[in-house]
């Protein structure tokens, strides 16, 4: 099926991750990509340049030439979009930056991706990614669990030592938001005829996933544990690990099939939601059902939560994921055809369209289409300056303006998809569930600012009615429940499209809607432990460790927007409405692509896990200071550099995390202060960034001045709390997105008298056509 983006060329000049992934999406869809190596070939060669630079053309280009400096200017003068992750004023130095290039070619979209945004004080360090974690309190610390949670490897003596992680979280959201973004901007230009200069900054696409902490400051937490019994990882009678969720009516159905249940009541511990709440009852339940866990295997506990419809996993290596059969058979891995290592399974698509293709193919080698590029400039040499569409109806409203969304979601991953579309100028109608079992996840600014929301229920004839006429009338729907639930109610896609056949309709789930696990229920826990992503934290033999974030939930609904406005793109070309879909299992595998490769001539990238992890070299690592913890990032040319400030030996080579260097380091950096590190090594190109916690993130000064965070509501209704703020951005911000959503379900009354009216309307309109 063709991509939504065929006849769309993008040029990439990304470097790393942020920049390469972004432009892999959109390859992924049908555009074609140009990328632009430098001379010596990419950052990140191997395996991960084969997954970053997969379904792309590839020349290769010295900037410091004039030749190809001009070569580089006549592929962005034939462009529609541009794509950069250098530091700030990298592409001014060599003429092709977005004002210069944007001012030959108004319709150009040019899409920058620093560590730092422009106008940051933080601008001029070189941003690697431990760099970007350790400024965004991405690096959260260990603390001491509750004592009835003591199940984990970690040790007492290494409370307050950061948690690493060589997950790139900070590029990988980045490069969501920026395909998003590029997506939208496409959607402006052809109401507008005009492009945009975007800058999404990988510290300020981490806020993103940061912000539900900044509203929900006890969800987690310091600890790395959550704040109920029974939920989390448990060892097994095999030595495997399973995790689970405690919702009571799961709980309860777990351990009655389990043949337990009478037990639990009298003990005492029947009531689930007491038990929950006390911790003497709570640290009983836990010990009780470690040992019920403990009597069979991890496969004979996730065979019957199958069955019974709980959210449940058994806890996964990534090797077991990369070879599991719902993993090929979802597409959420995939085997390409790789050049240098033959077949290779990697990451497959996170986003599935029931109209529109995905294209996964294997990478050109460095330079291998330099001939087919050249000749395609000469036959076609770039166009004189363009000017702006005359015929624009308003270059001032926001990209989504006169989007009409109906969201059924709950929880977290659907809701920020919603609030994404809301804060681009999209009118969301959020229905909340007022069923006493229903499960509406955080109510604030994070989840459902710009939104209206209504408390409807699904199951009451009337209410349904009403519903079904405003999901007839809208463009888009949004829904996250588990498969069938939705469609018990009529409002599956199958239904929607009889009588809307233009509707974008957004499925998110748990294990894709593909493949034998399509209709199994999940959260974030399930969806990471499943797919090994929890595994990696936890190392060989360790216990998994829940990720500090929620990187799953907050990527899924960052892709559920970016499918959203691919199928509003395809219909303002003249295509139907279609069913797109996304999971938090897929976006758990992409989180962790870079790692994950399987094949007969392959080895993966060495990737540091475990608790005790400090990062990937001497030169990229946490260090430890006389005042507190901080990220050294240093090339390897920079080694001698290092050893002068210092007053150390440059001699060793062994650059390994716990090598020889690293101790020598280690000695030498508990002697000064962060502060003194900074500014010392700050002259020689050295970054060192202190790391934060995300208290000193949620008052960041420039953030603020930023707007990217601000002072208002939080989700537990405190007033003047830090929350998320907006991406800078070339568009208006909707006044309702900067206004306190208050309670959910605060627009039920209004909305029910103006959506019964739309409904009398349609009603009569049918009858007068029937007589």
């Amino acid at each position: 099926m063709p991509g939504v983006l065929d006849g769309l060329r993008i040029i990439d000049f990304g470097q790393y991750i942020a920049g390469p992934l972004l432009a892999e999406l959109l390859a992924q869809n049908g555009a074609e990509v140009v990328h632009v190596d430098p001379p010596g070939g990419p950052a990140l060669v191997g395996l991960p340049d084969s997954w970053l630079n997969r379904g792309k053309k590839r020349i290769t280009l010295d900037l410091q030439r004039k030749d190809d400096l001009q070569t580089a200017s006549d592929l962005i003068r034939s462009a529609d979009v541009v794509i950069e992750n250098f530091r700030p004023g990298v592409m001014d130095r060599f003429g092709l930056d977005a004002r210069r290039c944007r001012a030959i070619d108004p319709r150009l979209i040019y899409c920058s991706l620093p560590g730092f945004a422009h106008d940051d004080p933080r601008a001029p360090l070189a941003a690697w990614e431990g760099v970007v974690l350790s400024a965004t309190a991405g690096y959260r610390r260990l603390r001491e669990h509750w004592d009835w949670k003591a199940r984990t490897n970690i040790k007492m003596d290494d409370a307050g030592r950061p948690l690493f992680t060589a997950i790139p979280m900070a590029s990988t959201a980045a490069a969501m938001l920026g395909a998003f973004e590029v997506v939208t901007a496409l959607l402006q230009r052809e109401k507008t005829g005009v492009g945009a200069r975007l800058e999404i900054p990988l510290s300020e696409a981490m806020l993103q996933i940061v912000g539900f902490h900044l509203e929900m400051p006890d969800f987690v937490g310091p600890r790395l544990d959550m704040p109920k019994p029974c939920l989390g990882s448990f060892r097994c009678a095999d030595g495997r690990f399973i995790d689970h969720v405690s919702y009571p009516r799961f709980l309860e159905k777990l351990l009655t099939a389990a043949g337990v249940w009478d037990e639990w009541v009298a003990a005492g511990l029947g009531d689930i939601l007491t038990v929950f709440g006390d911790p003497d009852l709570g640290a009983r339940a836990e010990r009780a059902f470690a040992e019920l866990i403990a009597t069979r295997t991890a496969d004979e506990w996730e065979s019957l939560a199958i069955e019974l419809g709980i959210p449940f996993a058994a806890v996964r290596t990534p090797e077991e994921w990369l070879s599991h059969d719902h993993a090929h058979r979802s597409g959420a891995v995939v085997t390409v055809d790789d050049p240098e290592w033959g077949p290779v399974t990697m990451a497959g698509a996170a986003l599935h369209a029931s109209l529109n293709g995905t294209a996964i193919t294997g990478r050109s080698t460095l330079d291998a289409d330099r001939a087919e590029i050249l000749e395609d400039l000469a036959r076609c040499p770039a166009s004189a300056p363009n000017t702006a569409s005359g015929n624009a109806r308003r270059t001032d409203d926001s990209p989504l303006s006169g989007v009409s969304v109906v969201e059924f979601s709950q929880v977290v991953a659907g809701p920020i998809a919603g609030r994404i579309l809301a804060d681009y100028g999209a009118d969301v109608i959020k229905v909340s569930n007022p069923s006493p079992h229903g499960n509406n996840g955080f109510h604030g600014s994070y989840t459902n600012r710009g939104k209206r929301t209504v408390s409807f229920d699904l199951e009451d004839p009337d209410d349904n009615r009403i519903l079904r006429a405003a999901v007839t009338d809208a463009d888009v729907v949004i829904q996250n429940y588990a498969l069938g639930a939705i469609e018990r109610y009529g409002f599956g896609f199958d239904e929607l499209r009889e009588t809307n056949p233009n509707l974008v309709y957004l499925s998110m789930d748990a294990f894709t809607r593909f493949g034998p696990w399509r209709a199994r229920r999940g959260h974030e826990n399930q969806a990471v432990a499943a797919t090994g992503l929890s595994f990696r934290y936890g190392g060989a033999g360790g216990w998994p460790i829940y990720q500090p974030y929620l990187i799953s939930d907050v990527g899924t609904g960052i892709m559920g927007a970016f499918g959203v406005v691919l199928g509003l793109l395809h219909r303002r070309k003249g295509g139907a409405g279609q069913h797109i879909s996304t999971s938090l299992s897929s976006i758990a595998t992409l989180n962790q692509a870079l790692y994950l490769f399987d094949g007969p001539e392959c080895h993966s990238a060495a990737e540091p896990t475990g608790s005790d992890a400090l990062g990937w070299s001497a030169l990229q690592r946490l260090y430890r200071a006389s005042d507190g913890w901080f990220f050294l990032g240093a090339r390897r040319d920079r080694l001698e550099e290092l050893a002068d400030a210092l007053g150390t030996s440059s001699a060793d080579t062994d650059l390994s995390t716990h090598g020889a260097t690293a101790a020598e380091l280690e000695y030498h950096f508990r002697m000064g202060t962060r502060e003194r590190w900074q500014a010392l090594l700050a002259e020689r190109g050295i970054s060192v960034q202190p790391v934060r916690e995300i208290n000193d993130v949620a008052h960041d000064a420039t953030w603020h001045d930023r707007g990217v965070l601000r002072y208002g509501v939080n989700g537990e209704g405190l007033d003047r709390s830090p929350i998320l703020g907006f991406l800078p951005r070339p568009w208006p911000i909707s006044p309702r997105s900067s206004a306190d959503p208050g309670p959910l379900g605060i627009d039920t009354a209004a909305m029910r008298t103006e959506l019964s009216s739309d409904f009398a309307s349609t009603n009569q309109g049918v009858h007068n056509a029937q007589h």
